[in-house]
């Protein structure tokens, strides 16, 4: 994952979570959602990551992969109501 290209991110409404459209070096392209850590630290130590959400499986196109992100990311599929 860490060679994959980002080609599109597509954030929520409220900036907390987002969806990363990549492609990776064999050429097949995939989505992930992400969501920015809590405000609050739990007293065992630090997030200093964000926390990974839904992995796609893999997609030949770019264009199939935006259309089922866009079908199953709750603020996409909103806007296209």
């Amino acid at each position: 994952m860490s060679d994959d290209k980002i080609l599109q991110r597509y954030p929520s409404p409220d900036g907390k979570r987002w969806v990363d459209l990549r492609q990776r070096a064999d050429g097949l392209f995939y989505f992930q959602e992400f969501a920015a850590p809590p405000d609050s630290v739990p007293e065992y130590g630090a997030q200093t990551n964000t926390v990974p959400g839904l992995r796609s499986g893999t997609y030949k196109t770019f264009e199939a992969a935006e259309s089922d992100l866009k079908d199953m990311t709750p603020w996409l599929c909103a806007k296209s109501k």
